[in-house]
């Protein structure tokens, strides 16, 4: 900001008008005179002072000449598509210059780019160094510039008594945005034999529950860690055959169901009891469906139970309370299928896919429900969009339905990847982008989850339906989803 000093008008005017302190004061004098002509003429020679003291401005302070701050930076290239609609941040604290939006993968920047800046304060001098080429120049402000490595702006002020360096980079995505990148987890998980395994998250933990040569064990890990596992005692289940890879979770509550149709619920994943109503033949669970955001529908428990010889479709409430539905089709999977709930329209479905019906074949079907009481068969049964098999891993990733493996019917694992983007009426297989390295073993039975940061899981499973768990962990992220704003 200007700052005004005392003048020397103004200390002119004083010794003039010795009884008048301001000029305030004066044009209160001139007002109350009573000659109309010496009132015009002395407010005349009031204005040829004030516009003499306002146009000398010799003494006033201007701006901070030290001032050598950049207050703008853009770039633009004919050359180059976009390039002048990216949006570069300036951090004045750090001294650096760069786009939080990196450009499009593949973008080149081969060419010399204009560089449009300007400045709080017109500076003395700018100094470029140009990290491609290692040259050095007094920048005049109009020559075009080497954007393909950083460029550094020393900029002196006006006054030559401060200088101000900045770093600034044009940044640019360096991966393949639609490539899936897959890892393998280093060492093992347990380090022990496993025959069954179900690893969910739930409750800020991954809880592995397994079947080993010792029985039923149960172990958890932080999600933040995924290698460490705690052992957790597990009670209640105890000869008990177990499904382990329909442990679903509902409510706050989590529900397995043993071999004789025994429903089991358990509050803290550890302790285990039976349901109240020991009548219920449970037959598989099939997964839950979360309660629509207009209330029309509730959460419910999807399961299949047996009412004497018939199996049927059936839900539970939230107050334990079973309805039964549909009575379930010849070819409907009931094990060895892969499920995953979906919203869309504002309503909650759940899906299984693949499996093996009551009858021992395989399905190559998915299935849809809104209810839980009744279910449609969304795939053409005239057309075979993937081959028949068991033990596949679904679930839903990049907005869309990701099938994963399985064991077809010769007992051979498969690692081939197929997407639905139509909530599993069509399935593709993936191209060269998604795929799996070649050191990683196909197999079924595993579990999938997917992490906050988009990365996809697949712990254990199995290369047939008789060898036991694979001791592994696999983690996968198409990079454009870990690209950050």
């Amino acid at each position: 900001m200007k700052k005004l000093k005392k003048h020397k008008c103004l200390a002119s005017m004083n010794d003039k008008v010795k009884n008048v302190s301001t000029f305030v004061d004066l044009f209160q004098i001139i007002v109350r005179m009573k000659t109309k002509y010496l009132q015009l003429w002395l407010l005349g020679c009031l204005t040829c002072i004030m516009s003499s003291c306002l146009a000398d401005t010799d003494d006033y302070d201007h701006w901070n000449t030290s001032n050598c701050l950049i207050a703008s930076f853009k770039l633009q290239s004919d050359s180059i598509p976009g390039l002048e609609n990216v949006i570069f941040t300036i951090d004045q604290v750090n001294g650096l210059i760069y786009n939080k939006d990196s450009m499009p993968y593949g973008t080149e920047i081969n060419w010399l780019v204009i560089c449009q800046v300007t400045f709080e304060m017109n500076p003395s001098v700018v100094e470029v160094f140009q990290a491609s080429t290692g040259d050095s120049l007094s920048w005049n402000m109009t020559d075009s510039l080497d954007f393909s490595d950083y460029v550094r702006f020393d900029v002196y002020s006006a006054d030559q008594n401060a200088t101000k360096r900045y770093i600034a980079k044009l940044n640019i995505h360096q991966q393949t945005p639609d490539l899936m990148e897959w890892i393998s987890f280093s060492g093992r998980l347990l380090g022990k034999t496993v025959q069954e395994q179900k690893v969910i998250e739930w409750n800020n933990y991954y809880w592995m529950y397994v079947r080993s040569t010792s029985g039923y064990e149960l172990y958890h890990s932080p999600l933040t860690d995924r290698k460490t596992w705690i052992p957790v005692s597990l009670t209640g289940l105890d000869g008990k055959t177990l499904i382990l890879s329909q442990i679903t979770e509902y409510e706050g509550c989590l529900y397995m169901q043993a071999s004789d149709g025994a429903l089991y619920y358990s509050t803290d994943g550890s302790a285990w009891n039976r349901m109240p109503d020991e009548t219920l033949v449970v037959r598989s669970l099939l997964g839950s469906i979360n309660g629509s955001e207009t209330g029309k529908t509730s959460p419910v428990l999807a399961a299949i139970i047996q009412d004497d010889e018939e199996w049927r479709f059936a839900t539970m409430a939230a107050d334990n309370q079973w309805e039964r539905g549909a009575a379930v089709p010849a070819e409907f999977p009931v094990s060895g299928f892969g499920n995953s709930s979906y919203e869309s329209m504002f309503y909650w479905h759940l899906m299984v896919v693949a499996g093996k019906d009551r009858s021992g074949g395989l399905s190559d079907a998915a299935w849809g429900t809104m209810t839980g009481l009744s279910w449609v068969r969304l795939t053409d049964v005239r057309t075979p969009w993937f081959e028949k098999r068991e033990g596949v891993m679904l679930t839903q990733y990049d907005e869309n339905l990701f099938l994963i493996g399985g064991i077809n019917a010769a007992n051979e694992a498969t690692k081939d990847i197929y997407i639905s983007l139509d909530k599993g009426i069509t399935w593709s297989l993936t191209d060269t982008l998604i795929v799996f390295p070649e050191t990683y073993k196909a197999r079924g039975h595993a579990s999938v989850l997917v992490d906050k940061d988009n990365f996809l899981l697949l712990f254990g499973g199995k290369e047939k339906n008789s060898a036991n768990i694979l001791d592994e962990l696999w983690s996968g992220r198409i990079n454009r989803l870990g690209f950050k704003d």
